[in-house]
């Protein structure tokens, strides 16, 4: 707990407790729920319930009687309250949405792009024509590392540092960016199925592969920002060159690009994207082609796991994007090269793998989180106030 000087340090610090809890709730808290949870007294709980519904950034309406006792009531999203945006900027298509407290994601534009950082323009039109005086935060989710929170990196487009701060001037809502696959893994961390993990591993496979590591729910991301480039570390032996300018990348191997290398396309710039679609669905039908395809694929993949696994020790690893038809289609040959790249004395107890239950929309619901953590601050909530 901070240091807190004052009663009204102590009041606005419980009352960010008090909104935060309400945002990561799984239903809607009554007042004395949240009470229990915070471990306050009730007379505390309805003087904050008070102060934050006349600032708007809280509603109480009264919950549905469940027999003899003292009434209770339910919180809510005020009506007027602030709202964030959310963007994920995939290699050739982009979202926006909207994210209000409780978790509520609401879709609200989406298109295609030229595959060059003349999206940033998309994007924020899209964001003037949604935005009102409720928009608090705009969260981005984008495939490429940020390195020192500035300059992007997106390699098999053909973008090198990019400058964030060039694109995201003074016209733009107050703004957050952060990588995608380090975004599915909080949203799983904080909605999925590695809520209450203490140390897990997170893949979002699309064009290539990424991931985070999660410890306690925070995903890690390093000295510059860049951590979770697990695609581009030599996992697998192959000994092509990968447009980051590495050899023997591990994404090489994993993810939609790889499944158009098999069949002779070119990958690399967003393109493809139907192609491997259909690879993954005449696998499905039992084409043999498609199939060894698709083989290959989850057999990299669970080979890194493996080595991964060795390194970080992690109870649980998701996969979203590609990753859940990957385990949904070939979960034997995941798991099984996982527990061959396994130390010996792990084999008897190898990390779980879990398809992401938030889904494909991860980086996105990331991105909401990331952007509504903003809000959920004692600063800002104190000037809101």
């Amino acid at each position: 707990m901070p240091q807190l000087q004052t009663s009204a340090d102590l009041r606005v610090h419980n009352q960010a407790r008090l909104l935060r809890a309400v945002h990561d709730a799984d239903e809607p808290l009554t007042r004395a729920g949240a009470a229990r949870l915070l471990g306050i007294g009730r007379n505390t709980a309805a003087a904050l319930v008070g102060e934050l519904q006349a600032a708007e950034l809280l509603h109480e309406i009264p919950a549905e009687a469940a027999g003899r006792g003292r009434p209770t009531s339910l919180l809510l999203p005020h009506p007027h309250g602030p709202v964030a945006f959310a963007a994920d900027i995939r290699e050739d298509t982009w979202t926006l949405a909207q994210l209000e407290l409780g978790g509520r994601l609401t879709t609200l534009e989406n298109g295609e792009h030229d595959r060059t950082p003349a999206v940033f323009d998309t994007l924020r039109a899209a964001t003037r024509r949604h935005a009102t005086g409720q928009l608090a935060c705009l969260g981005i989710a984008i495939a490429g590392p940020i390195r020192d929170h500035r300059h992007l990196h997106i390699s098999h487009l053909g973008w090198d540092d990019v400058d964030l701060h060039a694109h995201l001037g003074d016209d733009w809502p107050p703004t957050v960016v952060d990588n995608d696959a380090r975004l599915a893994g909080l949203a799983e961390a904080r909605r999925g199925a590695l809520r209450a993990t203490g140390t897990a591993l997170h893949f979002h496979l699309d064009f290539d592969i990424g991931g985070t590591l999660l410890l306690g729910g925070d995903a890690q991301r390093g000295a510059h920002n860049v951590a979770g480039e697990f695609g581009h570390m030599p996992l697998t032996g192959s000994d092509l060159r990968c447009m980051c300018g590495v050899r023997g990348c591990w994404s090489l191997d994993v993810g939609t690009n790889a499944l158009l290398r098999r069949f002779g396309k070119e990958p690399g710039y967003g393109a493809g994207r139907q192609l491997g679609r259909e690879i993954l669905a005449r696998a499905e039908d039992g084409d043999a082609e498609a199939g060894r395809a698709v083989d290959d694929n989850a057999t990299a993949l669970g080979r890194g796991l493996g080595a991964l696994a060795n390194a970080l020790d992690p109870e649980a690893i998701t996969l979203s994007g590609l990753g859940v038809d990957l385990i949904r289609l070939r979960r034997d040959l995941i798991e099984q090269a996982c527990a061959e790249g396994l130390m010996a004395f792990r084999r008897a107890a190898p990390p779980r793998i879990l398809a992401a239950t938030v889904g494909e929309i991860g980086p996105l619901r990331g991105a909401a989180e990331i952007a509504f953590d903003t809000i959920l601050q004692p600063e800002w909530i104190r000037a809101r106030i």
